[in-house]
């Protein structure tokens, strides 16, 4: 029994480290056009609580802004911004049930979030890192900058009538 009781603990506890993802503008991972903003979404696919960071991570470009709490997440759900020198900035993300336990937490998107300010070709990594797994993270995307189809359309052109102009 008290195996059975250590065993049950442990994935319990595996499962709660594994229980939240990142989605940009809906999927997993994305690039986003020139000028565009990519909306990023934190995913709980449990009803549980949990205190994390999304952070945006030092040495990638780019910026997380303008966060908003979902019904999903509860009324006590918190997001505060976030900066540390090693690590990056971001936002610390607290969802708790409230102590009546009403309402609960649902399963489903419990925040979002903007992300803009990148460089052409640059890629960001976002990460979530879910306590006490601070050190490594639960989820993370790789955000990818690139022209939007106009841009390139304009470039090409351009290049065409440059290389007429030679000749």
């Amino acid at each position: 029994m008290k195996k059975l009781f250590i065993l049950m603990l442990v994935l319990g506890i595996s499962s709660a480290a594994n229980a939240v993802i990142i989605e940009v503008d809906g999927q997993t991972a994305d690039a986003v056009n020139i000028g565009e903003t990519a909306t990023i979404t934190v995913v709980s696919e449990d009803a549980s609580s949990w205190l994390g960071y999304i952070i945006v991570e030092a040495g990638n470009p780019g910026a997380l802004s303008d966060i908003t709490n979902l019904d999903a997440a509860g009324d006590i759900a918190s997001a505060t911004a976030y900066s540390e020198v090693d690590w990056g900035t971001g936002y610390e993300l607290n969802v708790s049930m409230s102590p009546g336990g009403e309402p609960a937490i649902a399963v489903g998107s419990q925040f979002t979030m903007t992300f803009s300010g990148a460089l052409l070709d640059e890629t960001s990594t976002i990460s979530l890192y879910v306590d006490p797994e601070y050190g490594t993270p639960v989820a993370s995307v790789a955000v990818t900058v690139v022209p939007e189809p106009m841009t390139i359309l304009l470039l090409g052109l351009g290049g065409l009538f440059l290389r007429r102009r030679k000749q």
